[in-house]
């Protein structure tokens, strides 16, 4: 019997990265809550994050826009803000927003920053996808942006 994708366990639905950054947590905190910062590094290779907005507060929403360096397309995203607790943990919705207006299926991205004797080690999940293939098919994107983090945290 084939099993759908579907039914595969919300556990196999939730994509998780752990990092190890070499800088303080309340500097890898403000690098993602600060949208000056943010649009220095979000953006998967390829793309170059164009807009960022932020009303940092739980219940405020966020929403920013990656434009291709290749063609020029845009991809527009949002949510809304479940948690901040600086400089330890933040939560949010993630949705894209679709060409016709409308809004993909919303997950939830929980980060938690740990200090790590000067350094932060960054745990990441974002779920639940509805299929195992959307899960990974966000984790080289996502890989991507926290190689940049890295090196924008090294430059500054």
């Amino acid at each position: 019997m084939r099993k759908t994708a579907l039914a595969a366990k919300p556990a196999d639905r939730v994509l998780r990265i752990t990092r190890l950054f070499d800088a303080p947590r309340a500097a890898v905190f403000a690098a993602f809550v600060d949208p000056k910062q943010a649009l220095q590094w979000l953006g998967p290779r390829g793309y170059a994050m164009t807009h960022m907005e932020a009303d940092l507060r739980v219940g405020g929403a966020w929403r920013g826009c990656m434009r291709a360096n290749s063609g020029g397309r845009e991809l527009w995203h949002g949510g809304v803000y479940r948690e901040i607790a600086p400089p330890e943990r933040l939560a949010f919705t993630f949705a894209w927003e679709l060409e016709d207006g409308a809004r993909d299926a919303e997950t939830l991205v929980t980060i938690t920053f740990e200090d790590q004797g000067g350094k932060t080690l960054m745990q990441f999940s974002q779920g639940v996808f509805a299929t195992p293939e959307d899960c990974e098919g966000h984790r080289g994107g996502w890989e991507s942006e926290f190689d940049q983090l890295a090196a924008f945290i090294w430059r500054s």
